[in-house]
C-alpha cells in the first residue's frame, strides 16, 4: 500500500493506493452509516457489489455514462432523489467511477444540505491520477465545461489500480494524457520514463508519482489563484474543443492532448510531446480552427481582467504562465 496525505484549508484527507482495496472496504466504511453510491450505468457491476457489501445501508443512484451527464438536469435529479429518500446530513456520498462521476457526485455533496461528506473511489486512470484529488467539483452548462462548481475536498480517496484491468484501451490512453501533462510541467524524469518504458509494468508507481505532483500544486495554491493553474496546461483549448464538439468527438484526455500541442511555443518541445502522445494513441491535432473555439476560450475560468492565463512549456519538466489578450 502507498499513501498520501493532502493538506486542504478545510480538512486533511488521505489517499490510499492499494491493489484490490475494493476487497477490504470494511476497513474504511462503517456498515451502520447511510451511504449514497453514485455511479454511471457502464461501471462493472462487480465494483458496485463490492461497495454495497461493505455498506449495506445504501442508496444506489446511476446516471448515463459520459460527459453530458455533468449537467444541471442530472444534478437536479440526483438531489431530488436524495431528498425523497430522506438522506440526512450525516450520510456520506461515495463517488464510484471516473472523472465525470467524481465531479458530479462531488458537486452534489458540496451543496446538498449545504455540504455532506463524500468519498472518492476512482476506477479510471484519469480519475485516479487527477480528478479525484484536489477538491475541484463541477458540472457543465451549454456555455462551457466546469463553469458551475466549487472547491470541496473529499473525506477520503481510495484507489485500486486493479480496476484499471477493465478499462478499454481508449480509456487508458485518456488517462495517460494527464500523466504526460505532469511530466511536461513538473518532472522530466517522469516524462522520459513514460516515453521510454511500459507504464503498465509499474502502474502503481506512476499513479503515486502523478499524485505527488498534484499534491504539491494543490497544497501551495488550493483555490487556483496562481501556481495551480500550471495544472491547466492544455486545458484552455482542450476544454474549448470538448465544448465545441458537444462532448461527442473526444474524451477529456484526448482533447487535452490536442490542447497541449496547440499551446506550445517551441517547435522542438512540440515535436517531442507529439511523439509521446502518439505512443499512447492520443490525437495531436484537430480540424477545428482557433477562430471556431473563440467563444469557448473567452469563457474560460482562468480569464482575469480580460486576460487569459496561458500555460506554456519552454523546457520539459517546468512551465510558465503568461497572460494573453487572445484577440482573434
Amino acid at each position: 500500500m502507498k499513501s498520501l496525505e493532502i493538506q486542504s484549508k478545510t480538512r486533511v484527507y488521505k489517499v490510499e493506493i492499494e491493489n484490490n482495496i475494493l476487497d477490504h472496504l470494511d476497513k474504511y466504511l462503517n456498515p451502520s452509516f447511510r451511504y449514497v453510491i453514485i455511479s454511471d450505468d457502464h461501471i462493472p457491476i462487480k465494483y458496485i457489489e463490492k461497495v454495497q457489501k461493505a455498506c449495506p445501508n445504501n442508496l444506489l443512484i446511476l446516471f448515463p455514462e459520459g460527459e453530458k451527464s455533468k449537467s444541471i438536469e442530472q444534478f437536479s435529479r440526483i438531489t431530488e432523489l436524495m431528498l425523497e429518500k430522506n438522506i440526512k446530513k450525516d450520510s456520506t456520498i461515495i463517488a464510484l467511477g471516473g472523472g465525470v462521476t467524481g465531479d458530479l457526485a462531488g458537486f452534489v455533496a458540496s451543496v446538498y444540505l449545504r455540504g455532506i461528506d463524500y468519498i472518492q473511489i476512482p476506477t479510471t486512470l484519469l480519475s485516479q491520477i487527477d480528478s479525484s484529488v484536489g477538491g475541484k467539483v463541477a458540472i457543465n452548462s451549454s456555455q462551457g465545461k466546469n463553469v458551475i462548481g466549487s472547491f470541496y475536498p473529499p473525506r477520503l480517496v481510495l484507489i485500486d489500480p486493479k480496476t484499471l484491468d477493465t478499462l478499454s484501451p481508449r480509456q487508458f490512453s485518456n488517462g495517460m494524457a494527464e500523466m504526460i501533462k505532469y511530466g511536461m510541467i513538473a518532472d522530466k524524469s517522469l516524462f522520459d520514463k513514460i516515453k521510454n518504458e511500459n507504464v503498465k509494468d509499474h502502474l502503481d508507481h506512476y499513479i503515486f508519482r502523478s499524485l505527488e505532483i498534484k499534491k504539491d500544486f494543490v497544497e501551495k495554491d488550493e483555490f487556483d489563484n496562481g501556481l495551480r493553474q500550471s495544472l491547466n496546461f492544455g486545458h484552455t483549448f482542450g476544454h474549448a474543443i470538448e465544448s465545441y464538439y458537444h462532448y461527442d468527438k473526444y474524451l477529456h484526455g484526448e482533447a487535452i492532448a490536442i490542447g497541449m500541442v496547440m499551446v506550445l511555443s517551441k517547435p522542438e518541445i512540440r515535436k517531442e510531446l507529439i511523439e509521446v502522445l502518439k505512443k499512447y494513441y492520443l490525437p495531436t491535432e484537430d480540424s477545428a480552427k482557433i477562430s471556431d473555439l473563440k467563444e469557448y476560450v473567452n469563457r474560460d475560468k482562468k480569464n482575469r481582467n480580460e486576460l487569459l492565463n496561458i500555460v506554456d512549456v519552454l523546457e520539459i519538466g517546468s512551465c510558465v504562465i503568461t497572460k494573453s489578450q487572445f484577440q482573434l
